[in-house]
């Protein structure tokens, strides 16, 4: 079984607060003594998002796919809306990063959040490559200059690389790529979510992050970057963005356009 239910520590019986906020509700039924449970014929529906072992009052329940144990957290604790705001608000791409690149042990700790992202049926598909050597990310940058000559496009940044001003990296410290299944319909939308994760966290931290937008294009397209990469077997770059600390601190929050909504 996926689900395990030790029914000495259940409390709820017929409520069965675990089957109600069950993605699929009705996988579950009732044993011969009122204690909710999993129908083995139907526990194949199970996507072990764990919302049954988080709802359960008692820790009774176990979802054996799952690496660890839930862990049971304070709540009494509220996060305060408004610092919440302030910390999406304030939010902005760095573009000048400082030359001290991040100790590996602190670019594992930012990783380890993209770990609770939401994902298409619990799937938890999306890989990740670092590129932790500030040489190796000034090579995707040449290589991602090759491209965009070669594609004879945006002549300018060319130019301005050629002179000296990586406008495609920023001289970033490190570059985080998000990968995906080819053939997985989610895996582009996922990696999103991933990297937003990623960058809310490093700026609570006072790092800077930027999307690498030219980069991302480039190794979709362009077979020596590809190469390069050495992606896993039928993977793709989904995302990436440049990481650091960043040189300059800001002052106030710039204005953005009023929102457009359509109500229905």
């Amino acid at each position: 079984m996926i689900v395990t239910i030790d029914t000495k520590k259940c409390r709820c019986k017929e409520t069965k607060l675990c089957a109600s906020v069950c993605p699929y509700g009705f996988i579950w039924d009732l044993d011969e003594n009122n204690y909710p449970r999993v129908k083995q014929a139907l526990e194949n529906y199970c996507i072990a998002c764990g919302h049954c072992e988080s709802i359960c009052p008692t820790d009774a329940i176990k979802v054996g796919t799952l690496a660890t144990p839930p862990f049971r957290y304070d709540k009494k604790i509220k996060i305060p809306a408004e610092h919440v705001e302030l910390l999406l608000k304030t939010r902005r791409s760095v573009r000048t990063f400082k030359n001290t690149p991040l100790p590996r042990v602190e670019l594992e700790d930012l990783l380890d959040i993209v770990r609770w992202i939401p994902t298409a049926s619990n799937k938890q598909q999306v890989k990740w490559m670092v590129i932790d050597s500030k040489e190796k990310v000034q090579q995707i940058s040449q290589l991602t200059i090759d491209f965009i000559k070669q594609s004879n496009m945006a002549k300018e940044i060319v130019e301005y690389y050629e002179l000296g001003d990586d406008i495609i990296l920023r001289n970033a410290p490190h570059l985080i790529i998000a990968l995906g299944e080819k053939e997985y319909f989610w895996g582009s939308a996922e990696a999103g979510i991933a990297l937003t994760y990623l960058e809310l966290y490093a700026h609570a931290k006072g790092l800077g992050t930027c999307w690498a937008g030219f980069f991302t294009r480039a190794a979709t397209l362009y077979q020596p970057l590809i190469e390069y990469l050495d992606l896993p077997h039928n993977h793709s770059v989904c995302g990436a963005i440049m990481l650091g600390h960043p040189v300059f601190k800001l002052h106030s929050i710039p204005f953005r356009k009023e929102l457009d909504v359509i109500w229905r």
